[in-house]
């Protein structure tokens, strides 16, 4: 069985829009099918745009950011450690640090940088892998066959951030901040009329 068919297998497994505890909304770009891996460039970066699952989105507090790894036998890591990152920033690449935590890797299982109380977040951020720990780029993170359009998965070059060439399996969860735009006029009208 191919290396391919075992990863997608699993990720299937696992739920593709799985959550953790509560109701928080799932961003991904990623199509939940794992079918390669990468450890190129030392950041690997996902960029979020709210409104592209929450139409008004102003903001979003997010709970957690989610990464899954593969851990090809070929292919071994120096470290499982890395720092998730997480940058208020837009497509041109992450501006701001909002927040970075140490996370430990495992093989083709979620794991999570927690954030309680939530960290609230412009409508584009990013999502950064970093992983400094390692003299080579691991671990190697899962990616999807194919990229969306445009492209919101990147690996720094060292000097540019360049589209990758799947989406990478990382994700944001969070609740969408919505700005007044999105509040009727009736509501609105009931905070008045006291």
């Amino acid at each position: 069985m191919s290396n391919a068919i075992v990863i997608a297998a699993l990720v299937a497994s696992a739920g593709a829009g799985s959550r953790d505890a509560g109701t928080d909304l799932v961003l991904q770009y990623d199509d939940g099918t794992a079918s390669s891996l990468t450890w190129g460039g030392l950041d690997r970066g996902v960029w979020f745009d709210a409104g592209d699952f929450v139409a008004g989105a102003s903001g979003i507090e997010l709970s957690a950011l989610e990464f899954w790894f593969f851990h090809h036998a070929s292919y071994p890591w120096d470290t499982a450690s890395f720092y998730a990152e997480l940058y208020n920033g837009g497509s041109g690449g992450p501006a701001a640090l909002l927040a970075e935590t140490s996370v430990t890797a495992t093989h083709m299982t979620p794991v999570y940088a927690q954030y309680d109380p939530p960290v609230t977040a412009e409508p584009e951020f990013w999502s950064i892998m970093n992983t400094s720990f390692s003299a080579g780029g691991w671990p190697s993170i899962a990616c999807d066959p194919a990229p969306t359009s445009p492209p919101h998965s990147f690996y720094w070059s060292g000097s540019a951030w360049v589209p990758a060439s799947g989406d990478y399996l990382a994700r944001a969860h969070g609740e969408a901040v919505l700005g007044l735009e999105e509040t009727t006029w009736g509501c609105v009208k009931v905070l008045f009329s006291r």
